[in-house]
């Protein structure tokens, strides 16, 4: 039973324990972005409140993680892997722009799920948060090989929805096209 709401520390320790002996290889994105780029600003926006959402997706599969069933805990530890792989990305976007990302705030509040059931709905809700984050960037980031970035990370963000959903019982497709709703 979980019953308690967790910090940040105790969730990047979660991430820790959950990718000892995981591997994800990271190279820095070829997107082309600098602060001469024409939009870099808005787009830093853009940027740092996607990284918002990949940052509040790897603090609740971090806390998630441990108390899921061995089934879930294995896609859950898989998209732990690709949420950092994400957040490490858009934050060396920020940077090729001349940003700094933002610093990620103290807490998270990801509320008291008791039972693997509200666990899984805490990520469902996550990954879904980030399916509206990614949809609105993609139209408004100024360099197309940076759209095209975002759009890829969108389709993984879809996929893992669509685990999700099995997991809740859900229909894992609900339309054919995704959409804020899903």
């Amino acid at each position: 039973m979980v019953s308690r709401v967790l910090s940040r520390r105790g969730a990047i320790a979660g991430a820790a324990a959950a990718l000892a002996g995981c591997s994800t290889k990271y190279r820095p994105s070829n997107v082309p972005l600098t602060p001469h780029t024409p939009g870099a600003a808005a787009d830093l926006v853009i940027l740092d409140r996607l990284l918002f959402h990949e940052r509040y997706a790897i603090a609740a599969y971090s806390a998630a993680i441990p108390r899921l069933s061995r089934p879930a805990a294995r896609a859950a530890v898989q998209f732990l892997a690709h949420e950092l792989a994400h957040a490490s990305e858009l934050e060396g976007l920020i940077a090729q722009a001349g940003g700094k990302p933002a610093r990620p705030p103290a807490f998270y509040d990801l509320g008291r799920p008791e039972d693997e059931r509200q666990l899984l709905g805490l990520l469902h809700a996550a990954e879904r948060a980030q399916l509206r984050a990614y949809l609105d960037a993609v139209g408004r980031l100024t360099p197309a090989r940076l759209r095209a970035a975002a759009a890829a990370i969108l389709a993984n963000e879809a996929q893992h929805t669509t685990v999700l959903r099995g997991e809740l019982g859900l229909e894992p497709l609900p339309s054919a096209v995704v959409s804020a709703g899903e």
